[in-house]
């Protein structure tokens, strides 16, 4: 496991989400840490192994999320029994809701990734994902905010980053969020960190979510059966959002097991305490259905391992739904006779409609 600390002083000009008295007024110091992913799930899960590789990873990936609160909670109270009032960050799920048009921005509370990049948990990879040298960005972060003066610890130096901007990250998001080429910047206390420049997070929030899944090449997928034709413009993007609300996008294959989280939270006495009152959160991790994370996955922090993820995925095939609710891997040739394209120009006033609404949200 990874550690650092940040201070209010070394995030200090950052944005909104480095601002750690938003969740305790009091706060002086946060600590941040990584929990590892289960690389060979995450193999079996980019390469579409059927029938279990999907849930299996999901439930890792949930896992390391429960793992990541539960030792943030136990930290906290340990800080607390030393006088230091403290409270534990959930790593996800908790946005800032008094921020206008929330649910389509996601605010969060606290930024954990920027939180570990100033603190040396891991660097800042081309995608904009915390990852280690040598394990890549296979890793969640968990943390937490203290009043306690702790002293920060330095950020990773850029040689000894895991990222040698290879770029594949960007060449495994089916709808291209990220830029090939331009980069963004953030200041966190007298430091830079740079990353590439998202295009659009929108298209992140269709494919990631799960409400989309074929590749702009339509030569693979992600798990999700569900098609949309490859947005060009910033407009095609929200139209396409907004046709993604129809009901048919919510979809449960019949191998998973649905009940495996909620016995994790409903059961464990750290969980119950750190999710109580949240209840965005706690009904999101019972809730989660994983589909791609393809820009963190793919990356294992060595060149040669990369790639083959890389090749992994793009000859995976598409994922289509069957009419009994099972899932089924085929060859590119038979998903586009299987799951049609649908076309923009189908879109109702409904979602026309809709699509603007939420083209402004974004825009403010």
């Amino acid at each position: 496991m990874s550690v650092g600390i940040a201070t209010r002083e070394t995030l200090v000009s950052g944005p909104p989400s480095t601002d750690i008295t938003y969740v305790m007024p009091e706060a002086k110091a946060a600590i941040c840490f990584a929990v590892p992913l289960d690389r060979d799930k995450i193999r079996a899960f980019l390469g579409k192994d059927l029938p279990n590789s999907r849930i299996d990873h999901e439930k890792d990936n949930v896992s390391a999320y429960l793992k990541a609160i539960k030792i943030a909670k136990r930290s906290a109270d340990f800080l607390k029994n030393k006088g230091f009032n403290s409270i534990e960050i959930i790593p996800n799920f908790e946005y800032r809701t008094k921020v206008k048009g929330w649910r389509l921005t996601l605010p969060p509370n606290i930024s954990l990734r920027y939180i570990a990049a100033r603190s040396g948990v891991g660097s800042i990879g081309w995608s904009g994902n915390i990852g280690l040298k040598g394990y890549g960005a296979t890793i969640l972060l968990g943390g937490l905010v203290t009043s306690a003066n702790l002293e920060p610890t330095d950020p990773i130096p850029p040689e000894e980053s895991h990222c040698n901007e290879c770029k594949l990250c960007t060449k495994v998001c089916a709808f291209r969020m990220f830029s090939e080429n331009e980069k963004q910047a953030v200041k966190l206390g007298d430091l830079t960190f740079e990353f590439s420049k998202r295009l659009n997070i929108v298209r992140c929030y269709i494919v990631c979510g799960g409400r989309s899944g074929l590749d702009k090449t339509a030569n693979w997928s992600t798990w999700s059966p569900h098609r949309h034709p490859y947005p060009e413009t910033d407009r095609e993007v929200y139209q396409t959002f907004a046709k993604t609300f129809d009901p048919y996008t919510a979809f449960y294959h019949k191998l998973d097991n649905r009940e495996y989280v909620k016995s994790q939270i409903k059961h464990d006495k750290d969980l119950i305490e750190a999710l109580a009152g949240k209840r965005y959160a706690a009904e999101a991790f019972e809730d989660l259905y994983l589909t791609c994370g393809n820009c963190q996955l793919i990356c294992f922090g060595d060149p040669k391992q990369t790639k083959e993820n890389y090749n992994l995925l793009i000859n995976s095939g598409c994922s289509i739904l069957n009419k009994d609710g099972t899932l089924e891997i085929v060859s590119p040739e038979l998903a586009k006779k299987r799951s049609p394209l649908e076309s923009l120009q189908d879109l109702n006033d409904r979602h026309k409609n809709f699509a603007k609404i939420v083209e402004n949200y974004i825009k403010k």
